[in-house]
């Protein structure tokens, strides 16, 4: 067998209502009448349901001097982290509470290098964090990038028109708090988008070149828990079992993340949110089902394994068990309304070469792929998105 790594956070807390522990985990860590300034770190929208602001007052009712900062933009570029970096700078930030989906999350672990340390998101890149960043504690607001459970942190750059996932040890969140109830309010696209999200780190981690014991226990869980969820966590936000196993498969998505890696989804995906912005979730849910198709040949019987964990009976000839597999995650994507090609966000056919030559530079994520991609086949991918 082998040899396989994996980190995972310190402290995890899951269940409807355990948002309330957050007062409690900062108290355990840090002396109210001698720490700084604790960040509470979300984005607009979500600051919109005043859970928030809810949060930041019980945090000051321990104690502590708070901070809230709602203005993380979704997919931040690097001088949005910076320019925030900079406005905190002088405020005595001591720790930071993130609230939102992966875009909070992930500007929540660059700040908190940032803030201790100095730099910019290019030296993060370059040479990497000189140690421990400011402690967080880490609350998802959507069951997507699972970033709450990962040591990665995506960015998109501007001058590159790409987004890169950065990834250092010192991002893995020290405390998680993963209660449903907070992703309540979550309209159905953002479910379903941030879902499939979610689903293509578990699939794409399951059938990776790295995948170990580990990486596939956790992703094959992952799998069963989002298949079985999203179309009734889309449907009605309300159930909270829905809500709760999307949660739960999202972080176990990111610890798979963590121990394995995803591939060509992610790999194709990071071009068309980098240079159109489509939302990371969206860009890899419309390359989910393709990617799996060019792969089935590589990883027949890992998908046949996948088919049966989510209820697909087993036929006399196993590819056309897989087939049935990929049927099925077509029709889900049909049903929960996911789109299906890149005219809807009105990129035009002759943008393939470049995205194809754009994608192809991202090897760290082709090479994790079971089957080798070419250019030609990148080019043959977005031509069936089209």
């Amino acid at each position: 067998m082998k040899g396989f790594s994996f980190s995972a956070p310190k402290n995890v807390f899951f269940g409807e209502g355990e948002l309330k522990r957050v007062p409690e985990i900062l108290l355990s860590i840090l002396n109210p009448e001698k720490s700084g300034t604790v960040l509470v770190l979300t984005d607009s929208g979500f600051g919109k349901t005043g859970i928030p602001s809810s949060l930041a007052k019980s945090i000051a009712d321990a104690g502590f001097r708070t901070e809230l900062a709602d203005s993380v933009p979704p997919e931040p570029y690097s001088e949005d982290i910076e320019t925030l970096a900079s406005s905190l700078g002088s405020r005595n930030i001591c720790c930071i509470v993130g609230l939102g989906g992966g875009s909070v999350l992930d500007t929540a672990k660059f700040l908190s290098i940032l803030l201790k340390w100095g730099g910019t998101v290019a030296t993060l890149m370059e040479s990497g964090a000189p140690g421990a960043g400011l402690p967080c504690v880490m609350v998802p607001t959507t069951a997507g990038t699972g970033s709450e459970s990962t040591p990665n942190a995506i960015v998109a750059l501007k001058e590159k028109q790409l987004k890169v996932g950065v990834v250092s040890p010192f991002f893995m969140p020290d405390y998680v708090v993963l209660d449903p109830a907070v992703t309540r309010t979550l309209p159905p696209a953002l479910t379903a988008s941030t879902g499939v999200d979610a689903y293509c780190h578990v699939l794409e981690c399951y059938i990776s070149n790295k995948a170990n014991p580990h990486s596939d226990m956790v992703a094959l869980e992952g799998i069963r828990l989002i298949d079985g969820a999203i179309r009734e966590a889309c449907r009605n936000g309300d159930n909270m079992q829905a809500r709760a196993d999307m949660l739960l498969g999202s972080f176990y998505g990111g610890m798979a993340i963590a121990s394995s890696g995803t591939t060509a989804v992610h790999a194709l995906s990071y071009p068309l949110g980098g240079r159109y912005r489509i939302p990371h979730g969206v860009s890899n849910a419309i390359l989910l089902v393709p990617v799996i198709e060019f792969n089935k040949t590589a990883v027949r019987d890992k998908l046949l394994k996948v088919a049966g964990t989510v209820g697909i009976e087993p036929g006399a000839d196993p590819s056309s068990t897989v087939d049935r597999y990929i049927e099925h995650l077509r029709k889900m994507m049909r049903e929960i309304k996911i789109p299906s090609s890149m005219a809807e966000f009105g990129i035009k056919p002759d943008k393939i070469p470049e995205l194809s030559e754009a994608a192809f530079q991202v090897k760290r994520l082709l090479n994790n792929n079971p089957k080798e991609m070419s250019i030609k086949d990148i080019e043959a991918l977005y031509e069936s998105i089209r």
